[in-house]
């Protein structure tokens, strides 16, 4: 969980409004125009419609946002583990299918469909790694727990090689996740300026949920350091 009540309930409030929106576009799945500032400014831009692959999409954001509000509270520790981990390792393979053949999803392009694999993985890093920084932390019925991330993570009087190799890699990861949503927020921006059109709109919207989402997971991997 993060131990600042403020940064909790603000990194709650993020991945809820990308919830949301994952839900409107569960439910709705409107046409959408493509995620790509650059083409909506050059007119190349299409309103894609909806399909059973934008829908399942949408899903693996939804269920992405709330497993990120659970590992901001204390309740998220009584959450197992190991089928988590299933979970987003199907996620990631599943954005990976839909990169290596951009047609399927035809309105996110293929870095931002691998920008999802790379969520999803870091989620299931996350889950998997944490344990090493935290090695007394309890377990219960097999499964290993969340663990508390915030600046008494590293409190310990000797933290061993792995803890550290946790904390290497968790830094990487944080500061990619961060650099990461300055992309999606430049499309936001790029798309809002012109969009005329509900497709264009939604693309606006989907870029601006991306970018809130990974500033968000950023946040969380900091966060343990």
């Amino acid at each position: 969980m993060v131990e600042s009540l403020l940064l909790r309930w603000v990194l709650t409030a993020v991945f809820t409004a990308a919830a949301l929106w994952g839900l409107h576009r569960l439910i709705r799945a409107e046409p959408i125009a493509t995620v790509s500032g650059r083409l909506v400014h050059a007119g190349q831009d299409q309103a894609v419609p909806a399909s059973p692959v934008v829908r399942i999409s949408a899903a693996w954001h939804v269920v992405m946002s709330a497993a990120m509000i659970a590992m901001c509270w204390p309740w998220g520790m009584a959450i197992p583990v190991n089928p988590q981990l299933v979970v987003f390792g199907v996620m990631a393979g599943w954005f990976l299918v839909l990169a290596a053949d951009v047609r399927w999803c035809a309105a996110h392009r293929r870095w931002q469909q691998l920008h999802h694999a790379a969520m999803a993985a870091g989620m299931f890093w996350m889950l998997a790694a944490m344990p090493a920084l935290m090695p007394d932390a309890p377990v219960e019925s097999g499964h290993t727990h969340h663990h508390s991330m915030g600046a008494g993570a590293l409190a310990a009087a000797e933290i061993p090689a792995p803890a550290n190799a946790v904390v290497v890699v968790s830094l990487v990861l944080g500061g990619y996740f961060v650099l990461s949503a300055l992309p999606w927020l430049s499309a936001a921006v790029d798309i809002g300026r012109v969009a005329r059109t509900r497709p264009q709109r939604a693309a606006a919207y989907e870029a601006t949920c991306n970018a809130a989402m990974t500033t968000g997971m950023g946040a969380m991997f900091l966060a343990v350091l």
